[in-house]
């Protein structure tokens, strides 16, 4: 009889173990639904607030951009890779990323950037200092990302400092090819 017990014992934490690491639990998925729903009710409210803001422009997709600083150089286009200096932060005012941090603008492909940067970007001389309230489907979306939340609504000072060369690609030995099949 205790042999049943223990096998049966063991039997159940190999199988929690196992639904454990296959994804999310019902409750964790359930919460999950909470969240991305308590951040929508959350970032409307917040970007309804900023919208009326004197100086705040509403733009197609609900981007609201506050130009601190007009720029006078050239726009960035699609292809373009550009350095920025950069803070970003939950409405609560959190601050999950900040460029300045690393002493370095951070370089990047315009169109690699999150949808509300691409919009903000192709409209944005260089030299131009903005603030960005992106919402959820500019940003992550219902899915969220790391410490972004599911639906998150967030806020960037977004500096346009230049537009550069994309970075010279390495030259690969042809002895160091990935095996073909692997990733």
């Amino acid at each position: 009889m205790l042999r049943v017990i223990f096998f049966s014992l063991l039997s159940l934490i190999m199988v929690f173990v196992a639904a454990r690491s296959c994804g999310l639990t019902p409750q964790q998925v359930d919460d999950r639904i909470l969240l991305a729903q308590l951040n929508a009710e959350q970032g409307a409210a917040y970007r309804k607030s900023v919208a009326e803001l004197p100086g705040v422009v509403n733009l197609p997709g609900g981007l609201l951009v506050e130009v601190l600083r007009s720029g006078n150089g050239q726009v960035p286009g699609e292809g373009d890779w550009v350095q920025v200096h950069y803070r970003g932060w939950h409405i609560d005012g959190r601050e999950f990323e900040n460029s300045h941090r690393q002493n370095e603008p951070a370089t990047l492909p315009v169109e690699r950037a999150i949808p509300g940067w691409q919009q903000a970007l192709l409209s944005s001389p260089v030299g131009s200092h903005l603030r960005l309230v992106v919402p959820p489907e500019l940003a992550y979306g219902r899915a969220g990302g790391g410490i972004i939340g599911p639906e998150e609504t967030l806020v960037f000072e977004l500096e346009v400092i230049g537009i550069i060369a994309p970075p010279a690609q390495l030259k690969v030995d042809a002895s160091q090819q990935p095996v073909p099949g692997l990733r």
